[in-house]
């Protein structure tokens, strides 16, 4: 059975690929528009921001024109009509369509508007003239086939298939968020669905939430987002939508999982765009002074507290390991032990222990803390 749903599985992927493969909205879109008139084309195209132009207000267009926006918009709605009744209308359109029910559908019959163009998009090219193209066609030529839910305060621009349930998708995103704010901390989506799946609301609803279904929700609401490193969680979360500089910082440097230089810190923060302030190596420098949850442990290189680093230089390192040896150490024990925690040269670490007020050097060769430093 499991060979049989994934032979089943193979077939409606390669199916979709073919599809997504065929989807030309920019072909369709000047096939369309030839059997307009020169100005219903020129209304059109500046109108809803085709062929290259930007999109213009009824009263810009209509200024041009020197006609009121009352006339331009009975123009763009003869034009929309007469396209719908042009000869090969249905041959050229029902490719398109299809395509469109069927990503849909797949995605639990709503999507962001995002996240649904790229999607379209992917394999002939995402640009913005092929988006506008696209959003042309489902607002004004098949607004009844697709529905656009406009960007509110709690939810972004999506669209739908009317037979979408609204209520089991809002219940679903509440659901979501709710899990969230249990589980406290981001996750990737494979994490996530596998720990969704055992909450009590998907098992009441699992015959109708599929895995793409969940993350498709997950992308409308505006409660939750990810990160550039692909874990999702609350918007709310400086791991997640990262506003203060101290949680860019941290972010890049959990997921780099070693110490870093902080140029290279800086460098990748803005790589990443977190939003459009750009990071200055200064500024990142000084809130790894300022803030103890990081540690220096080279020239200018930093790491996390959290991974075991201490805070001191390269003797109140030694001195550490000493102690928490609570025995005598070779030379070479205590540059491993140092490198571990601090990247610097191992003649750092020997003339270190040259430093007889803090270390004692034993007649075996081993080193000790020195009894004038001793605690009582």
């Amino acid at each position: 059975m499991d060979q049989q749903n994934s032979i089943l599985d193979k077939i409606l992927e390669s199916k979709e690929i073919e599809e997504i493969e065929q989807f030309r909205p920019q072909e369709i879109t000047e096939t369309l528009l030839k059997y307009l008139t020169n100005r219903e084309k020129d209304v059109i195209r500046r109108r809803f921001g085709l062929s290259g132009n930007k999109k213009e207000t009824l009263e810009k267009i209509g200024d041009s024109y020197k006609v009121t926006r009352e006339r331009i918009r009975q123009i763009e709605n003869i034009s929309v009509k007469k396209l719908k009744k042009t000869k090969q209308f249905d041959d050229l359109v029902d490719p398109f369509v299809k395509t469109i029910v069927s990503v849909l559908t797949k995605h639990g019959g709503i999507m962001n508007q995002d996240v649904l163009l790229g999607e379209l998009l992917k394999l002939t090219g995402d640009t913005e003239e092929s988006r506008q193209c696209v959003l042309f066609l489902m607002e004004r030529i098949f607004r009844k086939q697709f529905i656009h839910n406009k960007e509110d305060s709690r939810f972004y621009a999506s669209w739908r298939l009317p037979q979408t349930n609204m209520i089991l998708v809002e219940s679903t995103i509440n659901a979501i968020e709710n899990y969230f704010r249990e589980r406290g901390k981001a996750a990737k989506a494979g994490i996530i669905l596998k720990e969704f799946q055992q909450e009590v609301f998907f098992k009441q609803h699992a015959y109708q939430l599929s895995e793409d279904a969940i993350l498709s929700y997950v992308d409308v609401s505006k409660k939750i987002a990810r990160n550039p490193f692909d874990e999702y969680g609350l918007c709310e979360w400086g791991n997640v939508s990262p506003k203060r500089m101290n949680d860019k910082i941290y972010l890049v440097l959990k997921k780099n999982g070693k110490p870093m230089h902080f140029n290279k810190i800086t460098e990748t923060i803005n790589q990443l765009k977190f939003d459009d302030r750009p990071a200055y190596s200064p500024t990142v420098h000084n809130e790894l002074i300022l803030n103890k949850e990081y540690i220096l442990v080279g020239r200018g290189i930093y790491a996390l507290r959290e991974w075991g680093y201490t805070s001191g230089v390269v003797a109140d390192v030694i001195r550490s390991i000493l102690k928490n040896a609570d025995h005598p150490l070779t030379r070479d024990e205590i540059v491993h032990l140092v490198l571990k925690e601090r990247i610097v040269k191992k003649n750092t670490i020997y003339l270190a222990l040259t430093d007889k007020h803090h270390f004692q050097k034993k007649s075996d060769g081993t080193y000790s803390i020195a009894d004038t430093t001793k605690e009582i």
